[in-house]
């Protein structure tokens, strides 16, 4: 027997220990089907109770919202509740968050750590994957997050040094917005990424002068094509890194997360979402928009009601901002960070990733099949496309309440906003851009397009109900720094304000949050507010998010979560991750 066979029987047999000795400490907490929240300040985001006093849960569903004697009055009649006393904590609608890729943000949580969170210069990034390079023992080595515009010195590396680094196993580096990697000889070989092989639709794979293939891998076709030459994880482990990633959001206060387009290696992503998402345990509920290929010819969206459905279908029209991906209408700043760093040739604009008779003859398609069709946008021309081949699938085939949308926005203009609202459009702000990337918007756009940044304010003046998203793994998990920065907009640099006339009341930012995510997943007859009849999706907060000041907001500690009116369990050790953990173990051994 092999020394990972005797291993993989250890693990198991501590396992099979742990799950009989430890039954009672592993299983999760359930809580009766009546109870009353009441002892502290209960936000509702209905406009018409905006707070009260206490809350009554009947069943899985809020049963009333008010006084607590009336509370109780009305519980007395069907038998009475349990209480929880909140002991000053507040109360809140679930948070909704409609874009995130949660299967590819567990994957690179288990690579090597290459960002600009954890690395202050180019040096201290390059030794951080020596050092993986030589710890890892997978076929493939991935880190994640190299990040040219958060780290000032950070040239992209060479073939030479992707190959010195790892020069026989296959290295694939990905971008914090992951739409650029860079991959070694041996990792192109992999992927048949060599000699005169032809880009692919939505991608590049970048050249020299001399025609030579350099390592850099350009947009999310050409990226595709090196993660599907990757060998699959262990039967199994990418069920275990899902269900524990989910808890993360559940741990920052979401209830209810969007998968905006299934990425990572896995060979069926949508079946492991609805295999986790559909554990009556699990951490979060997800609403999923597939890719295209993902997506069947007779399939039609599937309905909110059930386990994780396909509701959407995600296109990218753009790239990244911070690879030159943006498709501007005019040119990118010509600075030392666009010329030096990010290369990119004076006069540079970015360009559309779909051609406008694909683009819509896949949009009446899919509109016509009754799915919602959300279209990752952050330059003016990007915009623009979308608008236009709308405007003209609306005119052809009108559909009322479509909720079509608008990825990130960078720089949709205030014309725009006004276009998109009058087609029923809806738009989601990546607004964590400003904190992180706040500061060094100028050199990319200049100060009258900073100022114009992710216009959030722009676009609720225009009458959208817009929504924010972290777009993790692109940036961490964070409602609350997303809360922050919609009603400060003040770059982690300490720098100017980006934007001062696009900041949000406290009202408008944390409707952003909750209500206004749910109606653009089509759930707001069920989440997003505490009104009766709706799910109890609830929040608990150390503190009231409507009256804490802003510089103590980020203090805020998630007290817990609830679905349906039962405790959600953040545990890593759980009885369901046990249970995978095993799965994987007795894979290995059989």
């Amino acid at each position: 027997m092999g020394k990972w066979h005797k291993r993989a029987l250890r693990a198991a047999a501590v396992i099979g220990v742990i799950a009989l000795a430890g039954w009672l400490w592993l299983k999760p907490a359930t809580a009766p089907e009546k109870l009353i929240f009441t002892g502290g300040p209960i936000v509702t985001m209905n406009p018409l109770q905006p707070t009260a006093e206490a809350l009554y849960v009947n069943d899985g569903r809020i049963a009333g919202v008010g006084t607590l004697a009336a509370m109780r009055a009305v519980a007395e009649g069907s038998g009475g509740a349990d209480e929880v006393d909140m002991n000053g904590a507040s109360l809140m609608p679930g948070l909704i968050e409609p874009h995130s890729h949660p299967i590819a943000a567990a994957q690179f949580a288990a690579t090597i750590d290459a960002s600009g969170f954890a690395h202050k210069n180019r040096a201290e990034v390059m030794q951080t994957l020596r050092e993986g390079v030589t710890d890892s023992t997978r076929d493939w080595v991935l880190a994640f997050g190299w990040d040219p515009v958060m780290i000032d010195d950070l040239e992209p590396p060479t073939l030479a040094e992707l190959d010195a680094l790892s020069p026989d196993k296959p290295l694939l580096i990905l971008t914090q917005m992951m739409h650029d990697a860079y991959a070694n000889s041996a990792a192109m070989e992999a992927a048949g990424i060599v000699g005169d092989v032809a880009n692919p639709p939505a991608g590049e794979f970048v050249r020299d002068e001399n025609g030579l293939l350099t390592g850099t891998v350009r947009e999310v076709g050409a990226i595709g094509v090196l993660f599907s030459a990757m060998p699959p994880p262990p039967a199994g482990a990418n069920d275990l890194l899902l269900s524990l990633f989910f808890a993360d959001y559940a741990k920052a206060g979401y209830t209810t997360v969007a998968t905006m387009g299934p990425v990572g290696n896995d060979a069926d992503p949508i079946s492991l979402l609805k295999r986790r998402a559909g554990n009556p345990h699990s951490p979060v509920q997800t609403i999923i928009y597939g890719l295209p290929h993902q997506i069947t010819a007779s399939q039609t969206p599937e309905a909110n009601a059930a386990t994780a459905p396909v509701v959407g279908v995600k296109f990218w029209m753009d790239g990244s901002p911070y690879a030159g991906g943006a498709a501007v209408a005019d040119p990118y700043e010509t600075t030392p960070l666009t010329t030096e760093r990010l290369h990119l040739k004076p006069g540079h604009r970015g360009a559309v990733m779909i051609p406008v008779a694909d683009y819509e003859a896949q949009f009446a398609d899919y509109h016509a099949r009754g799915f919602q069709i959300a279209t990752h946008v952050q330059g003016e021309m990007a915009v623009e496309r979308v608008l236009d081949v709308a405007e003209r699938v609306l005119a052809a085939n009108p559909r009322a309440d479509h909720r079509h949308r608008l990825e990130h926005n960078a720089l949709i203009t205030a014309e725009q906003l006004a276009r998109a609202h009058a087609l029923d459009i809806t738009t989601s702000f990546f607004i964590d851009h400003v904190r992180f990337y706040g500061d060094k918007l100028p050199a990319l756009f200049g100060q009258e397009r900073t100022e114009r940044y992710m216009p959030i304010g722009t676009a609720l003046r225009a009458g959208h109900r817009v929504t924010v998203h972290s777009d993790t793994p692109a940036t961490p998990i964070g409602p609350l720094s997303s809360l922050v920065t919609m009603l400060a907009r003040q770059p982690n640099s300490g720098g100017p304000v980006v934007g001062a006339g696009e900041t949000l009341s406290r009202e408008q930012a944390l409707r952003a949050l909750t209500i206004n995510g749910a109606r653009q997943l089509g759930l707001e007859s069920e989440r997003g507010s505490l009104e009766v009849g709706k799910q109890a999706d609830l929040v608990m907060l150390s503190s009231n998010l409507v009256t804490v000041p802003v510089n103590e907001i980020e203090n805020t500690v998630v007290l817990g979560t609830w679905i349906n009116g039962q405790p959600v369990d953040t545990r890593k050790a759980t009885l369901t991750n046990a249970g995978l953990l095993w799965d994987i173990v007795v894979g290995m051994i059989f």
